[in-house]
């Protein structure tokens, strides 16, 4: 489990490091166009598994907020997510000719939207419950996608250890 979690944590850190070192091949600087005489780099773009590895850990933060019922942070986590999956709509909407950007939309509206309703209510009964409804309809969108292997679980340990979930005392 440690093992999963260090890579994890790798595969957020390295994204930002990946976009800056994400070099045109001689072919797509070949065909791409010049501007006042240079070539233009292609513009990277992370694929599916690079934004579904910053919801994993989303998904894992907002566990622990909730579990610590720091709400706030709670509802900041959640936004997080949803912010990615619309990431996700816009640059990934079909994949492996299915409609992600609709399966997506279908999670947001209702599995997000009850969690945002018991973030709201501070209701960690309700949290938990909505929280493992999302979950399910990630195992179901992976299962849809034929990337069942893929299997999302509640967290059983912070993936980062020097984040302090408990609510802040001002």
């Amino acid at each position: 489990m440690r093992c999963l979690t260090v890579g994890i944590v790798l595969a957020a850190a390295s994204l930002p490091l990946a976009v800056r070192a994400q070099a045109p091949t001689s072919i797509q600087a070949k065909e791409a166009p010049k501007a006042a005489g240079k070539e233009t780099p292609k513009a990277y773009v992370p694929g599916l598994e690079q934004f579904m590895n910053l919801i994993l850990v989303e998904h894992n933060k907002l566990w622990f907020a909730a579990k610590a019922r720091n709400w706030p942070l709670a509802e900041y986590q959640l936004g997080e997510i949803k912010e990615i999956m619309g990431d996700v709509q816009d640059f990934v909407p079909v994949f492996k000719n299915l409609p992600l950007a609709e399966m997506l939309d279908a999670v947001i509206t209702k599995e997000i939207a009850m969690l945002e309703k018991s973030i709201e209510a501070k209701d960690y009964k309700a949290f938990t419950a909505g929280y493992d409804k999302l979950t399910q309809a990630c195992n179901a969108c992976h299962q849809g996608t034929e990337n069942g292997f893929v299997v999302i679980t509640r967290p059983t340990r912070p993936a980062f250890t020097n984040q302090d979930y408990r609510p802040n005392k001002q």
